[in-house]
């Protein structure tokens, strides 16, 4: 009795607040759909996909705002960041073409620029609000082309403002991200499509950017902070590009680790690993060590979602910076002076063999690092097409080409040519040297095997 009692007295609470307040609801929900949704745009890029072992062009569906008066538009890096052709349609149903400006696979973002040549219409620009004063449980509107359905609005609440991902999750087209910044959750419906959306608050400000949805839950959907996209697209705006420093160290929370490592609650973050080669290796920084400042400013971070804003304040220093780094190592404290680097590119420029069917990638410094390689020479094998030459040879993706027949390959260059100059020749076996999970392999391309198969068949 007492449990029907409590159901009809919250049942009276949210029927009697409705009707008080869904009037100014409902008028906040229209006048913040009415200042965002003429930014809204629908894009439609070709990108290329080199996975598969060959080049294949594929259509996807994306969204994105207009933030600057020239037709900039923010959108997702995984939307636009591998695009050969980008049509955008804009609020009034109007096709025009968009150029690629730049992007930052690390934030998941991306800017594109509108051809307004032929466009006589007056573009609305979207305002930016500030993500560090939202609150949880306030009411926001994901916007976006939700499974291709253009010019849609979903409403729900912030979920959580500081959501952490691992930065070991990667984007749909292959990049790391996550490392510097945090998340706002939601439970606005945001499905595929909904990407590089504007996520949007009752006073019609942008407060993010739609990056995340999930297929394992519902009302789980995930939005970039608009203050980590203001610093992005300015950056990209005026240099072309996100430039960050870099040490080389990889970080963990200090939560329940304390004691063993003898520091105090909130001082310190804590060193797990280094990467081979780097800064912070080469100033003898070394694992379990634990940073108590940086340029005499404390550091910490007890908690996971505490890395980003650490990782952000080695980032932004200038590349050539020499950092002041204080540690405590068992009951020493030592200070080192660390001099930055600048990080570089995550992913390197693709090509197809197609001839040969597979595809391989160019190995920068950071893939030698993420994949554990020992140096970045060779080319790294994206994918190897179902049976192709390559396939029958068993050639795999992550093997490292580093000679063809009797041909060194040092980089990227070397392959493409050694290719072109044996791709049309006469000969019917070729040699590659591969390095595999940290040993020498021979795979063997026999041009006749596939011919003779056909035949059987």
């Amino acid at each position: 009795m007492i449990l029907f009692r409590n159901l009809f007295l919250v049942l009276w609470i949210v029927i009697n607040v409705s009707t008080v307040t869904g009037a100014s609801l409902q008028e906040q929900i229209l006048d913040a759909r009415d200042r965002v949704l003429p930014a809204l745009v629908h894009i439609q890029p070709v990108i290329k996909n080199y996975s598969t072992g060959q080049l294949e062009k594929q259509a996807v569906i994306g969204s994105g705002v207009i933030f600057h008066p020239d037709g900039y538009v923010v959108t997702n890096y995984h939307v636009a960041g591998k695009a050969e052709r980008i049509i955008c349609t804009l609020s009034d149903k109007e096709q025009v073409q968009a150029t690629y400006i730049g992007g930052d696979p690390l934030t998941d973002l991306a800017v594109i620029q509108l051809d307004l040549s032929d466009y006589d219409d007056t573009l609305v620009v979207a305002e930016f609000g500030d993500s560090d004063s939202i609150e949880v449980g306030q009411f926001v509107l994901a916007m976006g082309s939700p499974l291709s359905l253009s010019r849609s609005v979903s409403a729900g609440v912030i979920s959580t403002r500081d959501r952490f991902f691992n930065d070991n999750v990667r984007l749909p087209t292959g990049e790391r991200t996550g490392r510097y910044n945090l998340w706002i959750q939601t439970d606005a419906a945001i499905n595929p499509g909904n990407s590089g959306g504007p996520l949007v608050d009752l006073s019609g400000r942008v407060i993010g950017i739609n990056s995340r949805a999930t297929i394992f839950a519902n009302n789980l959907g995930f939005a970039i902070p608009v203050n980590i996209v203001r610093e992005v697209t300015t950056a990209i705006l005026e240099k072309g590009e996100v430039v960050r420093s870099w040490i080389g160290i990889h970080c963990q929370a200090l939560q329940e680790l304390e004691e063993f490592f003898k520091t105090d609650r909130d001082i310190g973050v804590l060193v797990s690993s280094i990467d081979p080669g780097s800064p912070a290796e080469t100033s003898f920084l070394k694992a379990g060590d634990v940073i108590l400042e940086i340029d005499s400013v404390p550091v910490s971070a007890r908690f996971l979602e505490e890395l980003p804003a650490f990782y952000n304040r080695i980032a932004k220093h200038k590349p050539g910076s020499e950092l002041a780094v204080k540690v405590l190592r068992g009951d020493e404290t030592y200070s080192f002076k660390i001099t930055t680097k600048q990080l570089g590119d995550i992913q390197g420029e693709d090509f197809e063999a197609e001839g040969w069917g597979f595809t391989v990638k160019d190995i920068t410094r950071q893939m030698q690092i993420e994949n554990n390689l020992k140096d970045s020479l060779g080319v790294l094998v994206k994918g190897v097409k179902p049976g192709s030459i390559a396939a029958i040879g068993s050639l795999r993706p992550s093997d490292v080409i580093i000679k063809v027949n009797q041909t060194n390959i040092i980089g990227f260059t070397d392959f493409v040519t050694v290719y072109n100059d044996l791709k049309d020749t006469a000969e019917k076996k070729i040699l590659l040297t591969v390095n595999r999970s940290g040993g020498t392999r021979y795979v063997l391309l026999k041009f006749n095997q596939v011919v003779e198969e056909q035949k059987d068949e």
